[in-house]
Order: C-alpha cells, then sequence, then structure tokens
C-alpha cells in the first residue's frame, strides 16, 4: 500500500514512478450506450406497432366454389386508402381463389375494422387467409 502523502505529492509520485491515472472515458461509453437504447426502444415500438396490422378471424366453407373469409384490420393512418389481399386455398395449399379488398377513407375507422368477404374459387377450397395488407 502507498502511504497517501506519495500519492498527493506530484514530485513524490515521479520519483517513485507512480503514473497519472488516465482521464475517465465512461461519459463517451454512457453517450453510446444511451444512443443505442434509444434505437432499440424506437426500433422495438415501430415493430410491436405497424402502420397496418390484420387479423384472420374465422372463414366458412359456403360451398364448392367461394368460401368466406372474415378479418380485422387495424390502420394506424386512416386518412389514406388501403387495400388487403385475401386468398382461398385447397388441402395442397395451393391457392385457388384471390380477392384484393379496397377500403377508401370513409370506410375506416379508428381502431379495428371488422370486414368478410366471399371469395370465388376455382377448385375446392378448405381455408382462407390474408395475403397481405397495404
Amino acid at each position: 500500500m502507498i502511504h497517501p502523502k506519495v500519492l498527493a505529492d506530484p514530485a513524490l509520485r515521479q520519483r517513485y514512478g507512480i503514473k497519472d491515472l488516465p482521464k475517465s472515458r465512461n461519459w463517451l461509453l454512457g453517450v453510446l450506450i444511451g444512443i443505442v437504447a434509444a434505437w432499440f426502444a424506437w426500433s422495438g415500438y415501430n415493430a410491436a406497432n405497424p402502420a397496418v396490422r390484420s387479423e384472420l378471424v374465422s372463414f366458412k366453407i359456403i360451398d364448392a366454389q367461394s368460401i368466406s373469409i372474415t378479418y380485422k384490420i387495424t390502420v394506424r393512418d386512416i386518412s389514406i386508402d388501403h387495400n388487403c389481399a385475401v386468398v382461398a386455398r385447397d388441402i395442397d395449399k395451393n391457392v385457388v381463389g384471390e380477392v384484393t379488398d379496397p377500403m377508401p377513407v370513409d370506410a375506416l375507422m379508428v381502431g379495428a375494422n371488422l370486414r368478410t368477404l366471399t371469395i370465388p374459387t376455382r377448385l375446392p377450397a378448405v381455408n382462407a387467409g390474408i395475403s397481405s395488407c397495404q
């Protein structure tokens, strides 16, 4: 252990070869960590709250040539037109029918919008789903 008088006097520090402690750069590390944390928070919020979110509620086979689908769409900006492409699939997961559902500005509400469509098919369908929403 070094005596406190030696640590306090610069001449004694030089005589005994005790080097000055490097300047603390912890503030630079703190700023860097803060920037990375802010980016993670921003990207996580945007990933969790997309501009358009769709959710399949149900589908019902009407007959061999059509299937009914009910889905819910939530949009962040109701001042622009949106559309969703919904598809019907057969037992081998091949697309046998597809419909684009246009949603004009006056048809959208704030919050969840429940939509029901009938998809005409060329072969018997066993399920339906949402292909994309924009």
